[in-house]
């Protein structure tokens, strides 16, 4: 796609978006990810389930299913697709977000039900995979169980059956280390590093169905 037509759809954006990212000033960034986008979108300029999925494994080394797809509904809020706005807002938030920003946002993509709470059943599903194989589906299941018991009695502070956004943030604000315990939603801090200097390094788009560089 011609420059001009990258120009053209950067002009789009307004300032107070443009506030909202954490990219570089020069902008390398933002038109690296614009080439990565546009290489990717469909005829519409918008890029799909299936291309976003494929980049997140690609280049943030994200893998789970339930999770990516719950990245995909949240960042296109309910689309089918997703445009170059959302795309960079999604990978600004995977790069830069801060401490109080991730944990609202994991928060969210765990909240399946989207009703302020983690109740067991959505933990249940974003456990579930993680377990080891067993012969015996029941015991699996049993020992899952008894495992989200166990996370229970640490997150749910008020002890009213549920985990709230203020059960969450309190127990992540005492041990960081558990903001994604329920399944990894943000790249690991080394693949951070990585991406960071891939775009504003070197980086090849080989095709629009191929892998990136490494």
């Amino acid at each position: 796609m011609p420059l001009r037509r990258l120009q053209a759809e950067q002009k789009k954006f307004d300032r107070t978006f443009l506030s909202s990212l954490n990219f570089d000033e020069a902008g390398i960034e933002i038109n690296r990810l614009t080439l990565i986008f546009h290489k990717l979108c469909d005829d519409n300029y918008q890029l799909t389930r299936e291309y976003f999925r494929d980049f997140l494994s690609t280049i943030f080394d994200l893998n789970d299913e339930t999770i990516v797809e719950r990245l995909f509904i949240l960042t296109g809020q309910g689309e089918k697709t997703l445009s170059l706005k959302q795309f960079l807002s999604a990978i600004n938030l995977l790069l830069y977000a801060s401490i109080e920003e991730q944990i609202k946002f994991i928060f969210r993509v765990y909240d399946v039900s989207a009703d302020g709470n983690l109740q067991r059943e959505e933990l249940f599903t974003f456990l579930r995979k993680d377990l080891p194989i067993m012969n015996e589906k029941e015991d699996a299941d049993l020992i899952l169980h008894e495992f989200i018991t166990l996370i229970f009695k640490k997150f749910d502070k008020d002890h009213d059956g549920v985990i709230s956004f203020d059960d969450y943030y309190r127990t992540c604000q005492e041990n960081p280390t558990l903001i994604q315990c329920f399944g990894q939603v943000l790249p690991r801090l080394f693949r951070k590093h990585i991406v960071k200097s891939m775009l504003n390094g070197h980086i090849s788009i080989i095709s629009k169905k191929e892998k990136y560089i490494k």
